[in-house]
């Protein structure tokens, strides 16, 4: 029983965080206990369960109906992104805030059965998140209402500022924990791009009118459903373009995409005159990961040593998945020791990270320990024209560089500069 009870404990992989990121979600799952605590010992009646019913069972079958829309993409998969915060936020407007988290918290065990497998601390964080999320979108609404007063102009205004108080907490919180679970996460991975703060904007906007036709009548509720997957339609739509270009086991791009990228940016740094380097890079002895841990560990490690190097480089720079556990990456405007400086840094991120950390949802195993679980890359490096003056030119000699960074005992940088040159596939042009 002691045994079962610790590998419980571990399966949660709360444990593996660093303090901060430890700190962080404890501290936002005890405000939700809190606030939900307090919300339900200040409830005045358990009038408005009708509207608590009408909005559940609405949201239920939306996010059903929507994964249906998902699976027709290719790989299927869990759900990119849908549209159930709108019923959270109108349940916040309308509701008091007990029976909003209600709603909140049946949505959620509805998400965890049909989700299958999660961790477990993630889930119960999310489901804090969205708790405090209705909580001030509840506040930031009675506030503003209370200023604009209960005119017709002065509730849209009162909805808009709720909607915007949830958009803003959920961003805040759930990116605040990315950035502090996930070393080296990216603005991008942290709160999302342009299309994602689209689809939250989406969903603010429609959970205001939710909540507009609930004060008629709670079964309005229902009538969102077909203009929801109507939007999970047009938001199908952006999810395969990106999975076009898009690994899957990494999110970085696809060797094809990367070569299309660089050979642009080699057109204008040749119109130019520019240098541009090709950095290509390989993990050390990584099927060792993969023959000793397995291969869920082995993609998790992966997925890291993705996120690693795609926070440490630049915005202009384009990094691709170029096969297995190799990784290329393209930097416009850089010259040897630019680029040299570039690699090095590289390289000491990926050593230097607590990889066990980031990959927290399969520590299962009792041999991946935090101490000793370390990964480390070779990388090669060309420089456009010094060593070819084509894609195919770099990369063979990025190549080579790299197999002599291994040759040389790994977890180092070499040059193609440094290395035997070899005969170019085209001419100069």
């Amino acid at each position: 029983m002691v045994a079962q009870s610790r590998q419980a404990i571990r399966s949660w992989a709360l444990w593996t965080l660093t303090v901060p990121a430890f700190a962080v979600v404890v501290f936002v799952d005890l405000a939700a206990i809190g606030y939900g605590v307090h919300a339900f010992a200040d409830r005045p009646s358990w009038r408005g369960l009708d509207v608590v019913f009408a909005l559940t069972l609405s949201a239920l079958i939306s996010v059903d109906g929507a994964r249906r829309v998902e699976n027709r993409r290719s790989r299927g998969g869990a759900l990119h992104k849908d549209l159930a915060p709108a019923w959270m936020i109108a349940a916040a407007v309308i509701l008091h805030p007990a029976l909003a988290i209600l709603v909140v918290v049946l949505l959620r065990i509805w998400w965890r059965i049909r989700a299958g497998k999660c961790i477990p601390y993630r889930w119960a964080f999310s489901t804090a998140v969205y708790i405090l999320a209705v909580g001030a979108a509840h506040g930031v609404f009675v506030a503003v209402r209370g200023v604009t007063g209960d005119s017709g102009l002065g509730l849209v205004v009162s909805m808009v500022a709720g909607a915007a108080a949830y958009v803003a907490t959920d961003t805040v919180l759930c990116g605040l924990a990315i950035s502090l679970i996930i070393p080296g996460s990216s603005r991008r991975d942290a709160v999302g791009g342009l299309d994602d703060l689209s689809t939250d904007a989406t969903a603010a906007t429609l959970g205001c009118l939710l909540a507009a036709a609930c004060l008629i009548s709670p079964w309005f509720a229902f009538v969102a459903i077909p203009i929801t997957l109507t939007a999970q339609r047009a938001l199908l739509l952006g999810q395969l373009e990106s999975e076009a270009q898009t690994d899957p086991k990494t999110s970085l791009t696809r060797v094809d995409w990367w070569r299309r990228r660089t050979e642009e940016m080699l057109r204008i740094a040749r119109n130019q005159r520019e240098p541009m380097a090709v950095l290509l890079l390989d993990i050390d002895h990584f099927k060792q990961v993969n023959d000793r841990h397995g291969h869920l560990v082995g993609d998790e490690a992966l997925r890291a040593v993705a996120t690693i190097l795609r926070s440490a480089i630049r915005v202009k720079d384009v990094i691709g998945r170029f096969g297995g556990e190799e990784f290329v990456i393209a930097l416009p405007d850089t010259g040897l020791d630019e680029a040299t400086v570039t690699a090095d840094r590289l390289r000491t991120a990926v050593a230097a990270s607590p990889l066990a950390a980031m990959c927290a949802g399969v520590l299962d195993d009792p041999d991946l320990d935090p101490d000793t679980f370390q990964l480390t890359v070779s990388i090669g490096v060309a420089v456009y024209p010094t060593d070819g003056v084509t894609v195919d030119d770099l990369l063979l000699r990025a190549d080579r560089a790299m197999y002599a960074a291994k040759a040389a005992g790994r977890n180092r940088v070499r040059l193609a500069a440094d290395t035997l040159p070899l005969p170019r596939l085209s001419s100069s042009r």
